[in-house]
This record gives structure tokens, C-alpha cells and sequence, in this order.
């Protein structure tokens, strides 16, 4: 009997109490501890949530007697680092909120505001702190307000930051004019507010944070929202974390034979799942190869439960029609972008230089284009071309979304 798999779970303290299936990324911490404001990007359903879930059941003080029974067998079990359990740990995710065309502005400030609120109640109260906040301001007031009193409580520990999908917006830009989008943004001014919140409370005397770390799919720079967020470092493109997210070969196969299948039919299922949830590669020099996370757990889902391969090998939560793709497409310099995504597809392969921080507002180049579709997962490196980079489709599955191919499937 194979352990659970934990398909659609991401709390790290059910997963590891109740017999999921965990692949160890705990060795990642001491790593990420080397510098202490921090932005990593991964296209969706690449473990990111996971990650900052594995980072607050770390670092959490609510958390300290709950170690053991959530990290003994884990690297970080036996390799703790000086600050485990050393924070009260302010968490936001902006990953489920909507912010499609249909939307105003407005709308998506007040939702925006709206889950700010959210997560500021929850840190309050798990941490039963006597601050109490104007719900009526912006984020940014809320996020003030709340930070100011913290001081005032003079507490002997300081505050982590982790933000899930910092670059929500993109999601709007994808379906709108991306100028006019990036502009009526930054003129509002709520998200460039928000941030320089956080900046200002790393700078002030006796600052409340101590450390931040934010996840997204698109290095859009924030420099340009935010009026110089220039605080934080971009490790997305470090070979050092190429695999914290997204699972290695290795670890699939690792996954598999927790799962409860071993040998012929434990090649069977790695076979197909190399086929159409692997080859992507995240760094130019390190030329390892990592499965999409979600993915694989659905499949193995359905292996265990019902003993047969899903019937679709994307399922229904993540597949697309191909109408995001056509949205990057739509940007800026559409003619031009639709050459180039024909190019690609004639070729299976393109050359392009990796954009590392986006400034649409400023510019849109070929380099951009190739670049959005690579951080959305829809190409990846497959070589260096001496100063550049040769870009090509990950898989099967990838190349369905662009209708080159069908899926290919097994019959076990």
C-alpha cells in the first residue's frame, strides 16, 4: 500500500501528518538564507505555493512545537538553520484572485484591498496581537497601519513576508492593452503603494520585517509599479535553485515508488510521464531537466485510485485552448509577435535572448515576447547558441496547447 497522494494539497503540516506523498525541498532554506529579501519565478502549477507553505511551517513561531512532527525525516530536520520558528510570519497569496478583461480597475483595487484585509486578520489572530486597523483604507494604509502598531508592541521577533504570486496583475495584462493596463496601474498607484510599504519598513530605524520572499510567473520588474522596489533579489535564474520548484527525474521516480509501484509498471508510469510532463529547464547553465509538478500528482492520482492512466493527460483544471498563448501574442507588436510564434512553430525552435526583468512599459522587443512565453511554461531552453539562447516546446503536452500535436499516451 502506497503512501496518499497529495493532489490539489498544499499544507505541508496535513501532508506530512497524514501520509502524503513530500519530495524533500527543505535543503533549499540554508540556501535561500543567504540573502534576505527574495523574488523566484515559476510558471503555474510548479510547487510555488507549496514552497511558501514549506517556508512558513519553517519559520513560523506558532509553529515551534509542531517541528518535529512536520520536518523529522527532512533535510532541514537535521540541518536546521539559526532562524527556524524565529518569525511572526505575514503571508499573502494573490494566486486565486481575479483580474481578467472583464474587470475594472476599480474592481480589481477593491479585491485587491479586500484580500490584504484577509490575510492581515489571519496574522493577528494567530498570532493573538493587540492591534487592531481601519478596514476602510487602501492595502497600503491597512499594511501601514498594522506594521506600525506591531512596533509599538515592541516584540523581540520581527516579521517575514511572504507573498504567493506577487505578479497577479499579469493575468489583466495578458488580456488587455498591456501599456495603457501597466500605465492606469501605476497612476492609480495600489499595488506601487502597497510595496512601498514593505520598502519603507525594511529601511526605517528598528525596522518590523526582517526577511521577505515572493513568488510569481513573470519577472515583471517592480521597479517600474513601484517606484523603485529595488530591495529584493532575483534568484529565479540562479542554478543554485534550478530545481526548487518543479520535480527532478529522480524525484519523480521517487514519487512513484512512494505511490506503491515498483519495478516494470514503475517504468511504465515514468516513461509517459517523461514523454509529456517533462523537459522543461530553468537555467541556461545547468542543464537539468524538471517535470510540471501538479501534473505529475494527477496522474498519479489516478493511478492509484482508479489503476488506469487519467483520460485526459492535462487535467481540466490547467488545460487551455491555447487562448493564454494567444494573448501574449496580442501584446504590444502583434503582427510581429504572430512571426515569431510562426517561426517557432515551422521550426520547433527559436533563438531569442532571455529577458531577466520585464519593462513593458518601456519596450517590446522579440527577446520580451520569447520570454513571457518561456516563464509561462510554454517553451523552455533547450541549448545555448553561443551568446544566446535556443528556445523550443517542452513536450507533448505543451505541444497540444499549440494543436501541433495530440497527446501521447500508453496503454499499460
Amino acid at each position: 500500500m502506497g503512501m496518499k497522494v497529495p493532489y490539489g494539497e498544499v499544507d505541508l503540516k496535513k501532508i506530512r501528518t497524514e501520509g502524503y506523498i513530500y519530495i524533500d525541498k527543505t535543503m533549499y532554506i540554508e540556501k535561500l538564507e543567504q540573502n534576505s529579501k527574495i523574488i523566484y519565478t515559476r510558471p503555474h502549477r510548479f510547487g510555488k505555493t507549496m514552497l511558501t507553505n514549506m517556508l512558513y511551517y519553517y519559520y513560523s513561531l506558532n509553529e515551534k512545537e509542531n517541528f518535529e512532527k512536520i520536518f523529522k525525516g527532512l533535510y532541514v530536520y537535521d540541518n536546521p538553520t539559526p532562524y527556524k520558528n524565529k518569525y511572526y510570519v505575514l503571508k499573502f497569496n494573490f494566486s486565486r484572485m481575479e483580474n481578467g478583461a472583464n474587470l475594472s480597475l476599480k474592481e480589481i483595487r477593491n479585491q485587491f484591498n479586500k484580500k490584504v484585509s484577509e490575510h492581515l486578520d489571519y496574522f493577528i489572530n494567530t498570532y493573538q496581537l493587540k492591534i487592531k486597523y481601519d478596514k476602510q483604507r487602501t492595502a497600503a494604509g491597512m499594511l501601514s497601519e498594522v506594521l506600525n502598531q506591531f512596533n509599538n508592541l515592541k516584540k523581540e521577533n520581527k516579521i517575514y513576508i511572504l507573498i504567493d504570486e506577487y505578479d497577479y496583475f499579469t493575468e489583466g495584462m495578458l488580456q488587455k492593452n498591456a501599456k495603457e493596463y501597466l500605465e492606469t496601474l501605476g497612476n492609480i498607484g495600489f499595488i506601487r503603494a502597497f510595496y512601498e510599504i514593505i520598502k519603507e519598513n525594511f529601511e526605517i530605524p528598528n525596522p518590523p520585517l526582517d526577511r521577505f520572499f515572493a513568488t510569481g510567473v513573470m519577472p515583471v520588474t517592480l521597479d517600474s509599479l513601484t517606484s523603485g522596489f529595488n530591495i529584493a533579489t532575483q534568484i529565479t535564474n540562479n542554478p543554485l535553485f534550478t530545481a526548487m520548484c518543479g520535480l527532478t527525474a529522480e524525484e519523480v521516480k521517487q514519487a512513484i515508488q512512494m505511490a506503491g509501484f515498483e519495478g516494470k509498471k514503475q517504468e511504465e508510469i515514468y516513461k509517459v510521464m517523461e514523454a509529456n510532463y517533462d523537459g522543461y529547464r530553468f537555467n541556461k547553465f545547468d542543464s537539468t531537466h524538471l517535470f510540471n509538478t501538479t501534473l505529475v500528482m494527477y496522474y498519479l492520482r489516478d493511478m492509484v485510485q482508479l489503476g488506469r492512466p487519467p483520460k485526459k493527460l492535462v487535467d481540466g483544471n490547467l488545460a487551455t485552448t491555447g487562448s493564454k498563448i494567444e494573448n501574449i501574442a496580442e501584446l504590444i507588436n502583434r503582427e510581429e509577435n504572430y512571426k515569431i510564434l510562426n517561426e517557432l512553430l515551422m521550426n520547433g525552435e527559436i533563438i531569442a535572448n532571455l529577458i531577466e526583468s520585464f519593462e513593458l512599459d518601456k519596450r517590446f522587443t522579440k527577446d520580451d515576447f520569447i520570454s513571457i512565453l518561456y516563464y509561462n511554461g510554454y517553451i523552455t531552453i533547450k541549448e545555448l547558441d553561443g551568446m544566446n539562447l535556443k528556445f523550443g516546446i517542452p513536450n507533448f503536452v505543451t505541444e497540444a496547447l499549440y494543436e501541433r500535436k495530440k497527446f501521447k499516451n500508453s496503454q499499460f
